[in-house]
């Protein structure tokens, strides 16, 4: 059954029916309708209110829209069957329908099977701090066709899930704790052992570093000017810029207070006399 199928059987529902009885059909369609809706917005309230702690986030989510979306379709259905249209003919054009439209948007229905993937196995859920190629940001929603995030600097990012499925995902607050990585270089001429101690007596005067796992200190090799140093501490996964921050400004004052030097690059330039020229 086609559009104007629809609309003939719309024309004959009203013609042939007494303007009362239309009025009071229509106020009958109505309320039924808004009680359709009624009881299906009241289902995936108390479902997810059952379901909080239970299920992900975005499963939660996921499950509102599927209960909304289907309070929709029944009301609809309600309203043609009442209109005299046959019902199963329009699910069978539908089925055609979505046919032809999966063919014509086989990008649509990629990142709606990518969706499934990525509910399914869960690499990260709504609020964690993901980076995805070069994007990183918080993630608001998991829908079926996307993913949706909000990067630090505060823009609207929306990735469709085909696009994650090929590229490097890398769910940065996954674990409740992560690692620092400190590379640095010390002069030849310093003692290292020294170095070390001092490293380690920041490490332990620092609140955001954590104990356990205990910081490594590491003697990556020699460079041109100096000694390349790896120094690795743990923290809590939200305390990232407050420790990278305070180690850093901590490291710079006592290595100045200690007279560690930290190398960088130089370059001498001997001008050589060549004398006078006598003519």
């Amino acid at each position: 059954m086609n559009a104007e199928a629809i609309i003939g059987e719309f024309k004959r529902f009203v013609q042939d029916a007494n303007p009362m009885n239309i009025t009071l059909k229509l106020a009958g369609i109505i309320l039924v309708v808004c009680g359709i809706l009624i009881v299906f917005n009241l289902i995936q309230f108390f479902l997810c209110k059952f379901l909080k702690g239970k299920i992900s986030d975005q499963r939660n989510f996921m499950l509102k829209k599927g209960i909304r979306y289907m309070g929709f379709v029944l009301a609809l259905l309600f309203v043609f069957r009442q209109m005299g249209i046959n019902t199963t003919a329009i699910l069978g054009a539908a089925g055609i329908a979505g046919v032809v439209i999966g063919f014509a948007a086989q990008t649509s229905v990629s990142s709606f099977i990518s969706g499934f993937f990525l509910l399914s196995e869960k690499p990260f859920t709504v609020g964690d701090a993901v980076k995805i190629d070069n994007i990183t940001g918080i993630v608001l929603s998991v829908d079926l066709l996307s993913v949706k995030l909000r990067t630090f600097d505060n823009l609207f990012v929306r990735i469709p899930n085909e696009t994650i499925s090929k590229s490097t995902l890398i769910t940065i607050t996954r674990f409740p704790i992560r690692r620092l990585d400190l590379s640095f270089s010390v002069a030849y001429k310093e003692d290292l052992e020294r170095v070390r101690d001092v490293l380690f007596e920041l490490a332990a005067a620092n609140p955001y570093c954590l104990e356990n796992p205990v910081p490594f200190f590491g003697i990556d090799g020699f460079a041109d000017s100096g000694i390349n140093l790896l120094f690795n501490l743990w923290f809590e996964k939200d305390n990232f810029w407050n420790l990278k921050n305070s180690i850093i400004i901590a490291i710079k004052k006592r290595f100045e207070a200690e007279g560690f030097e930290i190398p960088y690059k130089k370059i001498d330039i001997t001008l050589a006399d060549k004398g006078t020229v006598n003519s």
